[in-house]
């Protein structure tokens, strides 16, 4: 692998180190390796007359855009004296044995049009230049990743959110070790408690941080209202966060293990795999978002969700304890085809179940709060 460390330089901001190097097209499609389009079912490769064009002039030998990547966090601490003290060959050594914790954060599309230009064994003899981000702190990559890419690009803040969870994949699952992130086309080969659909999961933060279940939905008005809040943050908020989700969704991966392994564990039982339907996630983490901001909710919240945890785990293989059938039942009398859009009418009925839930602190019955909810549909 032809690789180049040519300068590093530091973001004075957050004292991030970033180095710049040189490679040829080939070592750069092995730096970044096969699956350099990791969940790439969300990212999906766009079609644009644009990259029609760029595409015939990398063919004629246009020089590519910088392309700027990130290193997994965990692992940057080794490159950090190696940066100092200038040892770039030694940089270089690290970072083709790093293939698998390096992240593209600019530049999917163009590696796309370069890869697609090898496939049709086309030779491109240009180099290309890489700018490499090496950051040890989630809260500063958590901020760039969110904040400067909104700065830099018309990006969507999904899309932004998507980069953050690819990148802070392994933090993820260091905190909630049973955690299996897997692509939207696996989901129906879930086999296992803990396994969701990576959008989905991103769909579930971005809902905790806005407090609704529309997200992506037809008041783009409001929507890019709430997007611009949460935008404009302070890193310490974006960060903070993060963490709570991260909390959160461990608890819900409890909540998961119970209903999955033991409850409604029977495979024909349509309700096993309820908590991974991107309804109920949206639901549930937009809900939990609602009572963050105040210490007194968090506290209910929490005892709400150690009850229903205490609810399974006191309940038996068949049993149906949090009334998923009732809930059925009131969804089918209540949600008028002509009055609600189904898919909306299912999260407003299930998120203001959980939000009841959560406001009496577990102590209402999730019959009555289905019947509660399902009263203001």
């Amino acid at each position: 692998m032809n690789l180049k460390v040519l300068s590093d330089t530091k973001d004075l901001r957050t004292g991030t180190n970033v180095i710049y190097a040189q490679t040829d097209i080939n070592s750069y499609l092995k730096l970044v390796g096969e699956d350099f389009d990791r969940f790439g079912i969300q990212r999906k490769k766009e079609k644009h007359k644009g990259y029609i064009r760029l595409k015939s002039d990398l063919e004629k030998g246009a020089l590519i855009p910088t392309i700027t990547l990130a290193i997994n966090p965990d692992n940057v601490n080794r490159y950090t004296p190696l940066i100092e003290e200038k040892k770039y060959e030694d940089v270089e050594r690290l970072l083709k044995a790093d293939v698998d914790n390096i992240y593209i954060l600019d530049g999917l599309q163009r590696t796309y049009i370069i890869n697609g230009i090898i496939k049709e064994e086309k030779n491109l003899e240009q180099n290309l230049l890489l700018e490499i981000w090496l950051e040890p702190n989630i809260d500063h990559l958590i901020y760039r990743l969110i904040v400067l890419n909104s700065g830099q690009k018309p990006m969507s803040m999904r899309h932004q959110l998507e980069l953050l969870f690819m990148t802070m994949k392994s933090n993820l699952i260091k905190k909630i070790p049973s955690l299996k992130l897997i692509q939207e086309n696996e989901e129906d080969r879930r086999s296992n408690a803990n396994e969701f659909a990576f959008d989905r999961i991103v769909l579930a933060y971005k809902a905790f941080l806005m407090k609704s279940t529309e997200i992506d939905k037809n008041n783009v008005v409001s929507e890019k209202f709430m997007e611009d809040e949460i935008l404009d943050s302070e890193e310490e908020f974006l960060s903070t966060n993060y963490d709570i989700f991260a909390k959160y969704l461990s608890k819900y991966c409890e909540l998961d293990c119970l209903v999955f392994d033991k409850i409604y564990r029977d495979s024909i039982n349509r309700h096993r795999n309820w908590l991974a339907d991107t309804n109920v996630l949206i639901s549930f983490f937009s809900s939990v978002g609602r009572f963050t901001n105040d210490p007194k909710k968090t506290f209910r919240t929490n005892e709400a969700i150690n009850n229903l945890k205490n609810v399974l785990e006191e309940s038996q293989p068949g049993d149906d304890p949090l009334r998923l059938k009732y809930m059925d039942q009131l969804k089918t009398e209540k949600a008028d085809p002509k009055k609600y859009n189904v898919g909306f009418a299912t999260r407003k009925l299930i998120s203001s179940g959980f939000y009841e839930y959560f406001r009496s602190s577990g102590e209402e019955s999730m019959e009555s709060c289905w019947t509660i909810s399902a009263s203001e549909l």
